[in-house]
């Protein structure tokens, strides 16, 4: 029994902020294939990865705000009322959001109604398949954070990824370094979380 890819994970430093560094393009496809795993019948792989960098993370923010485009903060706000407020402050909040780590990956389920298994049983396989994805990037060295958010309209972050009826966008996984100041100091030499474990 290999203890190598056990090793990394005990010693995996959860990050609170990321760096704005992100893989090369190609490095970032191998990990995302691995985790996607092999091809072993003709069952669709159940979920798709769309990856956004931090030049279009204002892009992202702004479909998360309800905005089809990117609002000009730049010169002067003109007088605003009730829901254009609230999109501009959300807006505001998303692109905070959107622009941590230096690419966000949003996991996409599909679910496939030939299949026999219900919606709900292939979007839980999918979710399964998170922790596979961070596991193939602390690997490689990379450090992640999860997120769950819901967009102002729907419709809006549906169109901009270009979803289809039977898709829907389960979370968003933000990638980076591990920002130095956001884990604990010396954690490859700290001692494994006690965890209860029982038999029955």
């Amino acid at each position: 029994m290999s203890t190598t890819l056990l090793r990394i994970l005990a010693q995996r430093r959860p990050a609170s902020l990321l760096t704005q560094e992100a893989p090369r393009r190609e490095d970032l496809e191998a990990i995302l294939r691995a985790a996607a795993g092999p091809r072993y019948d003709d069952r669709p792989t159940g979920w798709r990865a769309v990856v956004t960098n931090r030049q279009s993370a204002s892009v992202l923010a702004a479909a998360m705000a309800g905005l089809t485009a990117v609002p000009n903060l730049t010169g002067p706000v003109p007088r605003l009322k009730g829901r254009k407020i609230r999109m501009l402050a959300a807006y505001r909040g998303s692109l905070s959001w959107a622009s941590r780590g230096g690419a966000t990956i949003a996991v996409v389920f599909r679910h496939d109604p030939e299949l026999p298994e219900s919606k709900k049983v292939q979007r839980g396989n999918v979710h399964a398949a998170r922790g596979v994805l961070e596991a193939a990037f602390y690997t490689q060295g990379w450090a992640t954070i999860w997120s769950q958010r819901e967009p102002f309209e729907r419709e809006i972050v549906r169109d901009f990824y270009d979803l289809d009826e039977h898709e829907e966008v389960l979370g968003w996984l933000f990638l980076g370094r591990a920002a130095a100041d956001s884990v604990p100091s010396r954690a490859i030499n700290l001692p494994p979380r006690d965890l209860g474990i029982s038999y029955l």
